[in-house]
């Protein structure tokens, strides 16, 4: 049986979440009889999550009670912005074909249906016990250091890997990756000024203008070895265990995976989830322990290049915030979560004087 793709989670009957389990192969002889829609969970501006009641006719351990499915959106523009990107296509790649291949946590994906529209569906584990981060409020160090732990169980694994520029789940290549990021850039930094410019400071507003003709040679990095990175990796994409028993730590949304310098995550979560002076104060220990952790992984990443490419890598902060403006729904929230990540990004590449790496 040849499941349809349902995109609105209140359409997803019994009948139709059976088969699906069924498929996973979950479901041992069972049939689920009820599905109950029981709200939107989460703040994602490119989809929507929802979480679903199962009863089964013969429950048993080992069976879902309850799932989070993750849609597209139900806006006309961030959908197609989401689906033209690519975004869709690579969370449904990364669940079905990277994931197996690295060590880093994310809720247990049950079922992952996809087609070339930009449709799909995505039958994920319910992480019990654990609460969703929030960008706005930051994170403390100790949540800092779960985060670099996680960036290693996903970097280390395919570092330097020769096997990822083949990867359709990792494309497009790196110079049509350069190209992409070039035109989404540049195409949005007018737009996204003319919206958040009011919220920002000058010098900031300087350094987004500065940089737009500089983002394809940004693209290419220094030099370092690519490994699979997830390109959005802050805490609004965390899942802290809060109950006992739940996993510190579980890494969400896999929509902007791709191939590049593992730096682009470390940087983009201590840009973006520290306030500035914070963060200049606790930065070095922390890409340190980075570093070492890569280490004792068997990669070599001498002190200097690693900081050197921090320094690089805080320039990606700048370049998802604007591209952000224009592709996700406008919300309140996402105004003033776009304006924060914007403010902190550009404050940091200014600090760490990220441009001159590229003159």
């Amino acid at each position: 049986m040849t499941l349809e793709i349902r995109t609105d989670p209140r359409t997803i009957d019994a009948a139709w979440m059976s088969e699906a389990l069924d498929q996973a192969g979950i479901s041992d002889g069972a049939t689920v009889v009820d599905v109950t829609f029981d709200g939107f969970v989460g703040t994602g501006q490119m989809s929507r999550n929802a979480r679903l009641r199962i009863a089964w006719d013969r429950p048993a351990a080992g069976r879902p009670m309850s799932l989070v499915g993750k849609f597209p959106s139900d806006d006309e523009a961030a959908r197609a912005g989401a689906a033209a990107g690519g975004l869709y296509f690579h969370e449904c790649a990364f669940y079905s074909e990277l994931l197996p291949t690295v060590a880093v946590r994310t809720p247990t994906c049950y079922f992952v249906l996809y087609d070339e529209s930009g449709a799909f569906v995505l039958l994920l584990q319910d992480m019990v016990g654990s609460e969703q981060g929030n960008q706005l409020a930051g994170c403390s160090l100790d949540e800092i250091n779960l985060g670099i732990e996680q960036a290693v169980a996903l970097h280390a694994p395919r570092w330097g890997d020769s096997k990822l520029a083949a990867l359709e789940a990792l494309a497009p290549s790196d110079k049509g990756r350069a190209d992409m990021l070039d035109e989404f850039y540049n195409g949005t930094v007018g737009p996204g000024l003319e919206r958040l410019g009011p919220r920002l400071e000058d010098d900031v507003i300087d350094l987004v203008r500065t940089f737009a003709p500089l983002v394809s040679q940004w693209s290419w990095g220094l030099g370092t070895p690519h490994t699979i990175v997830h390109n959005d990796f802050r805490p609004d994409n965390f899942l802290f265990g809060r109950a006992p028993g739940a996993p510190p730590l579980a890494v969400v949304d896999w929509q902007t995976t791709s191939k590049s310098v593992g730096l682009v995550d470390v940087a983009y979560l201590i840009g973006g989830a520290l306030d500035p002076a914070k963060r200049a104060t606790h930065e070095r220990e922390l890409v340190e322990e980075y570093r070492l952790r890569l280490n004792s992984c068997g990669i070599d990443y001498n002190a200097d290049d690693c900081w050197r490419d921090y320094r690089w890598a805080a320039l990606w902060g700048v370049i998802i915030a604007v591209a952000a403006t224009m592709m996700a729904e406008q919300t309140e929230r996402g105004d003033a979560m776009l304006t924060h990540m914007i403010s902190l990004h550009g404050r940091h590449s200014l600090d760490l004087d990220s441009l001159s790496l590229l003159r």
